[in-house]
This record gives C-alpha cells, sequence and structure tokens, in this order.
C-alpha cells in the first residue's frame, strides 16, 4: 500500500505517536512549523526526505477521521499549494477540555475478553491517551452486553454503539488495540463490510436504490437477501463523492448486471457532503435519463437518530446552499432541521439490526 504519492503510509506507531504529540502540547491550535517540528520527531527515519510530505498528509487525514484535530475547510484559504497540499494550521479540539488524570489500568473493571491483555499492556507499553480511552470505551461497551447476545452488525454501525463516530473502529483495527492475541471483530460481535463489488442484484427488473456508506450497502443487501421477495431489484454502494460516475454504470445496470431500474431512489448521510452527494446524483441521472428520487424513509430514519456532533464542514455559505439544495430534493423538515443546526448524522445510525425490518423503507 502507498500513498497518493506513491510514498509508503505511516504507520499506526506513527499515526498514533502524532497524536499523543499533539493531545502533549495543550495547543487548542497548532501551526504549520509546529506541526512539522512534532511529525519529525516521530517520523524520524522520514525526516527530510521526498515521502515526509505525504506520510505527514496521510497522518492528518487520519486523525482528522478519528477525530483528535480539525483541519481548515478544503475550500478555504489555509492549504498551501504544493502535492499533497498541508494546513497553515489545525486545531485540536480535545486540548480546550482541562487536563484529565491518565488512566490507571487497576482503576478499570476490565470485562473477562479484555482482562487477559489490556492491563498489562498499559503498564508495559505505556500506550498514548487515545488509545487507552479507547480501550476503556470498548470495555465500557462490553460490560453493558454482559449477559446479553448483541446482535451482529457491521464493523461501522457497531463504532457508532461504542464511540459515536462510524470511522474509529477501522482506524483501531489496524493497530495496537487487535494485534495478535488482543480483540478481534467477533468480541464486538461485528464484521468488516462487503462492498467493493458495489452491487446486490435481486430482480431483472424494478426499482433500485443507492446508499452513501458501505456498511449501509452490506447491511441492506443482507436484509433484502432475506425476505421471499425484495421490494427493490438492485442495491448499490455509492460512496460519495463517487456517485457521479457510477451513474453511468446505473444507464447499463442491465448490460452489466441483468437489473432494468425503474426508478433509481438514493439515501446518504445527513450532513452538507451528503446532501451534496445527493444533488450530484440526481443532476447526473436526469443527464443520462434515469428516474431519480430520494429514499424518503431512509432520509427522515437517519435523521432522526442521535447525530455524532459538529458538522465541521458546516461553513455559513455550504449550509445555506445545502439546505436549499434538500428543500429542492423534498427531504423532510428534519433532514432541513440538522442542516440548520450544523450537525451530522451518519447513515450508518440506521444500523443491520434496524434494517433488518425491510418493509417501513421499501418504495412507497
Amino acid at each position: 500500500m502507498t500513498t497518493a504519492d506513491g510514498a509508503p503510509p505511516p504507520g499506526a506507531e506513527q499515526v498514533n505517536g502524532l497524536s499523543a504529540a499533539l493531545l502533549g502540547a495543550r495547543a487548542v491550535r497548532v501551526d504549520n512549523r509546529t506541526l512539522w517540528q512534532l511529525w519529525n520527531r516521530v517520523d524520524a527515519p522520514w525526516a527530510g526526505t521526498w515521502a515526509s510530505r505525504a506520510r505527514l498528509a496521510h497522518a492528518l487525514q487520519q486523525l482528522a477521521e478519528q477525530g483528535v484535530i480539525t483541519l481548515p475547510t478544503v475550500t478555504g484559504r489555509l492549504w498551501d499549494r504544493s502535492l499533497p497540499p498541508l494546513p497553515a494550521r489545525i486545531d485540536v479540539p480535545a486540548n480546550r477540555r482541562g487536563s484529565v488524570t491518565q488512566i490507571d489500568p487497576a482503576d478499570v473493571l476490565w470485562v473477562p475478553v479484555m482482562r487477559r491483555w489490556a492491563p498489562q499492556w498499559m503498564r508495559t507499553s505505556r500506550p498514548p491517551a487515545g488509545l487507552r480511552e479507547a480501550a476503556v470505551e470498548i470495555n465500557r461497551w462490553l460490560q453493558s452486553t454482559l449477559g446479553a447476545a448483541p446482535g451482529w452488525v457491521a464493523r461501522e454501525e457497531r463504532s457508532l454503539h461504542i464511540f459515536g463516530d462510524e470511522k474509529r473502529l477501522a482506524h483501531l483495527t489496524d493497530g495496537a488495540l487487535f494485534a495478535p492475541g488482543r480483540l478481534t471483530l467477533q468480541d464486538l460481535a461485528c464484521d468488516a463490510p462487503a462492498g467493493h463489488l458495489r452491487v446486490a442484484r435481486f430482480a431483472s427488473t424494478g426499482p433500485v436504490l443507492v446508499v452513501e456508506n458501505k456498511a449501509t450497502f452490506d447491511s441492506a443487501w443482507r436484509a433484502l437477501r432475506a425476505i421471499a421477495e425484495s421490494p427493490y431489484a438492485a442495491i448499490l454502494f455509492g460512496s460519495g463523492d463517487a456517485v457521479g460516475p457510477l451513474v453511468h454504470d446505473l444507464a447499463m445496470l442491465n448490460e452489466l448486471v441483468g437489473v432494468r431500474p425503474t426508478t433509481c431512489f438514493y439515501a446518504g448521510d445527513v450532513d452538507i457532503a451528503g446532501i451534496e452527494a445527493a444533488h450530484l446524483f440526481t443532476t447526473k441521472a436526469a443527464a443520462v435519463g434515469l428516474e431519480a428520487s430520494m429514499a424518503i424513509p431512509l432520509w427522515e430514519a437517519v435523521a432522526q437518530a442521535e447525530p455524532t456532533g459538529e458538522d465541521t464542514t458546516a461553513d455559513p455559505s455550504r449550509t445555506s446552499g445545502a439546505v436549499a439544495t434538500a428543500e429542492s430534493l423534498r427531504l423532510p423538515e428534519i433532514v432541513l432541521h440538522r442542516l440548520r443546526t450544523r450537525v451530522r448524522v451518519p447513515q450508518e445510525r440506521i444500523d443491520r439490526l434496524g434494517l433488518a425490518d425491510v418493509a417501513w423503507w421499501a418504495p412507497g
């Protein structure tokens, strides 16, 4: 695996090291110069080489997805002109909070699957605070399920249950918490979603559903496969911004997989990017003569779920544009409300268990 520039990406040790350095600096805002100083210490073998910029850009994106840092808006001016671009500054939201005492493993009542390795690992490896906190959050969720059998769901859905962040668990599985002899996804009653093929076929003709996220695609096709007669002829994984090129394949769906679409329904995240992707989908679909519509029950159910926090892309101009776009798409009022209040609700809030009852989200 390489970065977009062909450089080897940093490993979990370097990404976690930068996270620890940023949190340890106690600064709520870190400028480019300080960022480079921290990174060159963390990634010393690559410091000053051609690969260092690409590795830092990759690490920053990882930390932004984990919620450790906040990057400037991509449409703003706080980025340099080199490739890959780097921010002039970053924000570290966690440093706005008062300092907290480092977690002592002896103070935690560990469940059996954690007790056999977590306390010793914390004492001997001295992992950064972010990993310690993640271990405790996972342990807390496991405690809540003792004596019960949690339903099996997709990894991103379980990540929301544990962390309130659909991407966090995917990042953690590549690191120390999931090293051999420690946690597995099976321990958390979840699995990595299928979605690289991007389409599941059920009938030769009828409505098709396009969803923004891989976990929702995985959970929805399982639900449709489990019933006698699917209300959708096919379901596809749209992947947000990639939904534009996907429309070309939708127009050829009969030739590709033997499905002739009648109406193409779309559902995505309730945030600015999700609305923009929905608008792109309908625009591109109209251009190739496909009938497109919003999967209203899914949009409404997602919007009614608990937000994960602030939509960090929600500057005033994009917010007003997204609200107007959502109105033009005739999305429910609860979606407009979430946009106006500048919060985001990921599609994975409706998990595999919620999607198992197909009746409520079937096309009318």
